[in-house]
């Protein structure tokens, strides 16, 4: 009952900080494409690494960073290498620098895995609160794990 109460919290306060953020106009930049090696699931928390590379939609150079993204609800298993695809987009009139993606983004995820499975996070943040990322896929993943819960990304320059 607890975990239940404390995913069905999460879920809402995730939920109610992304809603202002609907109403903004948001624009395409590119596509971040992150690969991890895997994790386990501690039940209600797990980390995994991020290698991630930016590819900006105007053909500008790709920026790598690294990242960590970090689950908060129910999470149970073992994952091994998972490819996960975002579209980045940014509100309107948001200056767009090197590395701007770099910052703290939060959301929602679900994954399911039996040998091979997938997922989807639908999550915000960076620079001053300015970017979403929206999956262009399912998240692939092999392992056998089941996750739903809030996710938390950091990204940081790689170097």
């Amino acid at each position: 009952m607890i975990k239940q109460t404390f995913i069905a919290a999460a879920a809402l306060a995730a939920l109610s900080g992304a809603a202002p953020a609907a109403a903004q106009s948001y624009v395409t930049l590119g596509r971040l494409t992150c690969g991890s090696e895997g994790g386990t699931g501690l039940i209600i928390t797990s980390t995994k690494n991020l290698m991630c590379t930016y590819r900006p939609a105007n053909g500008a150079p790709t920026a790598v960073y690294a990242g960590m993204i970090r689950k908060f609800g129910l999470d149970v298993g073992t994952t091994g290498k998972s490819v996960m695809v975002w579209d980045v987009l940014a509100k309107t009139g948001t200056p767009v620098t090197a590395y701007a993606l770099a910052g703290e983004y939060y959301g929602l995820g679900a994954d399911a895995s039996f040998a091979v499975g997938g997922g989807a996070k639908v999550i915000a943040g960076g620079t001053n609160k300015a970017f979403m990322l929206q999956p262009v896929n399912v998240q692939v993943q092999e392992g056998l794990n089941l996750a739903l819960g809030v996710e938390h990304l950091t990204l940081a320059p790689a170097g």
